[in-house]
Order: structure tokens, then sequence, then C-alpha cells
């Protein structure tokens, strides 16, 4: 993607905002590269450089982008995107044109997160076969997402070091490098345990990756990806008989909620799942709202 905003004192290019995202506000480059892809996807929209963009402009792509179907959460996301972009030239160039200014998209109902019954977790987790290395792999690894409600991202890039088994604690590092520390229960210490004493060896002869979940690539060790974890959740929800589509992240919506309907305040889930904003968190709030609201319609009398 070439030049985007130019004036004669200097040109803000989407590179140098990648890096004040980076460097300045912190952020992932998964996150980084999510900005990136919806500039570029409006510059595509619009058929030209950004730099020429008008208001009138904005307002014929968004209907367009409506009557083809994009969601009113995907038209949120490429608009937040766009605005941060307009700040960040802003401070260099304080006359550029803001041709958002005018657009309002309205409040954009919450996506309620998908959870899982605590019988469907239980079966999932007893799925691999722990008379193998992997297996004990995948069962440690499946009891600590349940356990710590971690991201995918961050259970593939956890170290050794990380997990502190006789403190009971995991260091995690969250979105943009942010650290928390989450406590671990005793069944996913237990299996963490056994999986370091008698699989880990094996998978990792040598001890040549620092990384907690690791396979062999042929003879040499590397740490399990984002990817190989996914299908491996996928592979034990079918094997344990669960319907529902099932995904890491769900196992990180269902240690929250499962977390709130057991009695724990909703800052101390906020600080567990590493939320920047206690907003974030409050969505799990509607799934108790919801599951009231069902069981009330199924068991009232007049309903």
């Amino acid at each position: 993607m070439g030049r985007m905003w130019e004036n004669s004192r200097m040109t803000v290019s989407l590179p140098a905002f990648a890096a004040y995202l980076r460097l300045d506000r912190g952020l992932s480059e998964r996150t980084i590269a999510s900005y990136l892809g919806d500039l570029e996807s409006l510059e595509k929209s619009f058929g030209r450089e950004l730099s020429q963009l008008r208001e009138e402009d904005m307002a014929s792509v968004l209907a367009t982008w409506r009557e083809s179907g994009v969601t009113n959460r995907t038209l949120h996301r490429r608009l937040s995107s766009l605005r941060a972009f307009i700040t960040f030239l802003r401070e260099s160039i304080p006359d550029a044109p803001d041709p958002t200014a005018k657009i309002e998209l309205g409040t954009d109902k919450p996506r309620l997160p998908k959870t899982l019954p605590l019988a469907s977790v239980q079966a999932i987790l007893s799925a691999p076969d722990t008379s193998t290395p992997e297996g004990l792999r995948d069962r440690a690894l499946l009891e600590l997402l349940y356990a710590c409600g971690l991201r995918v991202s961050e259970a593939a890039g956890l170290k050794r070091s990380e997990l502190m088994l006789e403190r009971k604690w995991v260091r995690v590092f969250g979105k943009g490098s942010k650290e928390r520390l989450v406590p671990v229960g005793e069944n996913a210490l237990g299996w963490l345990s056994r999986y370091l004493e008698h699989a880990y060896p094996k998978i990792n002869p040598g001890f040549e990756e620092d990384f907690l979940f690791v396979a062999l690539d042929g003879k040499r060790p590397r740490p399990l990806t984002r990817q190989e974890i996914w299908k491996s959740v996928k592979l034990y929800a079918r094997k344990a008989k669960v319907r529902q589509n099932v995904t890491p992240h769900m196992f990180r919506h269902s240690f929250a909620s499962h977390l709130l309907e057991g009695g724990m305040n909703l800052r101390s889930v906020q600080a567990l799942l590493g939320h920047a904003d206690i907003a974030t968190t409050q969505v799990y709030t509607h799934v108790e709202e919801t599951r009231l609201v069902e069981a009330h319609r199924k068991f009232h009398p007049r309903k």
C-alpha cells in the first residue's frame, strides 16, 4: 500500500502508523495487522488513495457494505481503524480532514460469547489418550486452557519458566505483551506435573526448546502452533461427541462464565482474563441474563 496522506510538510504512512501502534500503544502484531487490513480494505473500496477521501465517499461506501451483508460489528471495527489512523495523522498534520466526523453507526449490540456446559468441558478434557506422550501433553494443555482462561496464542507462547507449579501460578503475557498472574487449579496442576515428568522429556529430548507445549518435528522439538491447538480441540470435541462447534476460545468463555455462575465478582474475572476494560468482561453477564430469561420462560406457569 502506497502513501496515504501528504501535504507540503510531511507524509504519514501506514508503516509509521504501525510503528506508533507497536511502540506507543503497545498493541500486539495481530491487532496491528487487523488495523492495517481494515485500512487497506477501505482504500480498495474507494478505488483510490484515502488521502482523497471525502465525507460523501465514506457514506457511499458504508451503504455499499451494508447492502452486501457486512455486519454492523465489522463496520464499527473498520470505522474505528480509520479514526485511529486519523487521530495519529493529526498529531503531525493538525489540519488534515476527518471524513468520519459526521458518521454515526449507532450502538452495536454485543455478541454473546459461546460457552460450554460443564459436562461438555469435562468430556473434552477426558478425551485425550494419556497413555501416549502426545495425549498426556494435550490433556495438560486442555486442562490449562480451562483452568486459567488462556487465549490460544497465550497457551502456544508459554515457557516452562512461566509455569510456577509450587506457587500454583502461571505468568501470562497477553495482548500488547501485558503481563498477568493467573492461579492454576489442582486438577490442572496434577496433569501438568505428569506431563512435565513423563511426557515432556520424550517430546523434547535434551530440552532444546523452552516452550511448555512442544511437538517433535522429525527429531527436532518445536512449539505447538495456534493452528495445531485449534485442530486438537476440535478433534477431542468430536471424540467426546460434543455437538457444538468447539474452539479453544470457548474454553476461555466457559472459564469466565462458570466463575461468574459460582459467585466470583466481575472485577476479579476481568483481572484473570486480562481485559483492559471491564466493559469487555461485562458481556458475560449478558450470558447469565439470557439463561435466566430462558429458564423463566421454561418454568413459569404463565409464560
